[in-house]
């Protein structure tokens, strides 16, 4: 860059940084030096890129005053996030409820396996005549599973989700003890692990009402009518 283009990207990123110098003061020392150093390393990246683009040394004197400018409002509120820590408190919620619908999802998942896979083993057994009866637990088990691949599907709408974490807390209560006692007619395999661990069907009780207690708690936090705030981004350049 050379003569007057190259003044104006100096003089650009002169006010870049001295913009920088305004809104960083006052705050941790470390913090502000560290918030400089990034948009000093940006504006040479800025820089850079645009040389090898061949854009021109006015246009990218704009373009750095344009995103100064534009990012006024982000500079503003990254400095109020770092003087009261509200963007931890802001992005808590969010990150909980995406937390706690991973969760329940993955219970909804888990639920419709165990559906499947007691029909699968009822079919089989059907098939090559180990069986020529469905047992009550089985045909429980896969109409619990429907039900929660109905209810899984229903976590995908904001407007359903607690529709869905509840219909998962109830099949969740019955469906894997159901499934162990479906497995003894259907599995010779799991008839003797059943017969050797005598606590497996209360285990499996004890985890359907653990999955409940969180399916529940996630249909009561869906429930409540909630507007989040988004934190404004912090910026890597001004």
């Amino acid at each position: 860059m050379t003569g007057r283009g190259e003044r104006a990207v100096e003089r650009a990123s002169r006010a870049t940084l001295h913009w920088s110098l305004r809104y960083t003061g006052g705050l941790d020392p470390v913090v502000a030096a560290d918030r400089q150093h990034e948009i000093l390393s940006d504006l040479h990246e800025h820089a850079a890129w645009a040389n090898e683009a061949g854009i021109s040394e006015r246009a990218v004197a704009r373009s750095i005053r344009a995103r100064m400018l534009r990012g006024i409002p982000a500079d503003l509120s990254w400095r109020r996030t770092q003087l009261t820590g509200e963007e931890r408190a802001m992005w808590s919620a969010p990150r909980v409820d995406g937390l706690l619908l991973a969760a329940v999802a993955l219970i909804g998942i888990v639920q419709v396996a165990v559906g499947a896979f007691v029909a699968a083993r009822q079919t089989r057994a059907l098939l090559i005549d180990d069986i020529d009866f469905i047992p009550t637990s089985a045909a429980l088990t896969i109409a619990l599973g429907s039900v929660a691949l109905v209810a899984t599907v229903l976590l995908w709408n904001r407007n359903t989700r607690h529709w869905g974490a509840a219909l998962l807390a109830v099949t969740g209560v019955l469906i894997f003890a159901q499934s162990v006692e479906a497995l003894y007619y259907l599995s010779a395999t799991a008839l003797l692990v059943i017969n050797g661990v005598t606590w497996l069907e209360p285990a499996a009780y004890a985890i359907g009402f653990g999955v409940a207690i969180v399916c529940l708690a996630a249909a009561g936090q869906w429930a409540k009518p909630v507007s989040l705030i988004s934190a404004a981004p912090a910026r890597k350049e001004s």
